[in-house]
């Protein structure tokens, strides 16, 4: 594939994903996110249309809308390739790509309803128990519950159990997008509870109720703009730089691979390399750092920097006992 058509299929699947995680945003933050301009939009948007992929943009309720995502025929598929397609989509917790894994969850659903008679109960029961109760640690009603709210703009009463707590407590929200990061589910909206964007796992979602009212989103949410400063889980707009000091030891494993999109590796003179990230939560560059036990020294910012100190201490301790 030349360069040329590899772009244009690479910008076609980010239209695609950014429709589908993000159908509130406004068309500008689209296209600025996608980096063309309006024609160059339109002339994609016909090109999806004629594969099967229809939306529009609707101002009433500030989002888009899919109208066809057409099916392609699956052939020669075998009963035992179909279960073992399945049961992979628990494997997808490794990749952290948030719409591969609520697609793949769709797609293993579909799977399931159309195997033969006498093996169509057992799988959707195998679906629910190992793929979304093990695999993921939520119930299927609730997840369901939440894309409805989702496609339907409806604000919802959430009854949460934060880790730690013995009851539930009630959240007043507007759901936005339901994505996957780091082995489990997640909805994010805005809590009028709080009065912020919020982001609740959903293995911790006990119910779910619909209320009557409909939402429009927040001026200038932005999903990816938000979640792309996160190191691992927790996002934000706000950012801040972490440095870490890596052995000659460790040096190989952390230049093979992207940690970070904002990630900048410094060679020093005596082999160690200087890893720096500006990120929404420091704490989770700290976590990651401590896998590398003594080749790894948290250098910025200072506050971090004690915060690891102490944690050593604590392990120290308990390894002295």
């Amino acid at each position: 594939m030349d360069k040329g058509k590899y772009k244009r299929t690479y910008r076609l699947i980010h239209i695609i994903q950014e429709i589908k995680t993000s159908p509130c945003q406004t068309i500008p933050l689209l296209l600025k996110s996608l980096k063309i301009s309006h024609a160059q939009f339109f002339k994609d948007k016909d090109a999806l249309s004629q594969l099967g992929f229809e939306f529009y943009y609707d101002r009433k309720k500030s989002r888009f809308i899919i109208t066809k995502d057409a099916y392609l025929p699956v052939e020669n598929l075998s009963i035992s390739e179909r279960i073992s397609l399945i049961m992979a989509v628990r494997q997808l917790s490794a990749a952290g790509d948030y719409l591969l894994t609520y697609e793949g969850l769709n797609a293993a659903r579909k799977l399931s309803a159309d195997l033969p008679a006498p093996l169509r109960e057992n799988a959707a029961t195998l679906f629910d128990d190992l793929v979304l109760k093990e695999g993921f640690g939520c119930d299927r009603k609730v997840m369901e519950r939440l894309q409805a709210a989702i496609m339907e703009t409806r604000r919802i009463m959430l009854a949460y159990q934060a880790p730690g707590e013995q009851d539930s407590s009630q959240h007043e929200i507007d759901p936005y997008h339901l994505f996957f990061k780091r082995r489990a589910l997640y909805v994010e909206g805005y809590s009028a509870t709080e009065k912020a964007i919020l982001m609740f796992r959903l293995n911790r979602i006990k119910k779910v109720s619909f209320t009557a009212m409909h939402f429009q989103p927040v001026d200038n949410y932005d999903f990816g703009k938000r979640h792309r400063n996160a190191f691992s889980v927790f996002p934000g707009e706000k950012t801040q730089r972490v440095i870490i000091r890596f052995s000659q030891k460790a040096r190989p494993f952390i230049e093979e691979s992207l940690w970070h999109h904002s990630q900048v590796i410094k060679k020093e003179k005596n082999g160690f390399i200087l890893f720096q990230a500006d990120v929404a939560e420091p704490r989770e560059v700290l976590w990651w750092a401590l896998q590398w036990g003594a080749d790894a020294e948290i250098l910025e910012p200072l506050w971090l920097r004690e915060e690891a100190k102490k944690t050593v201490e604590r392990m120290t301790k308990k390894y002295e006992r």
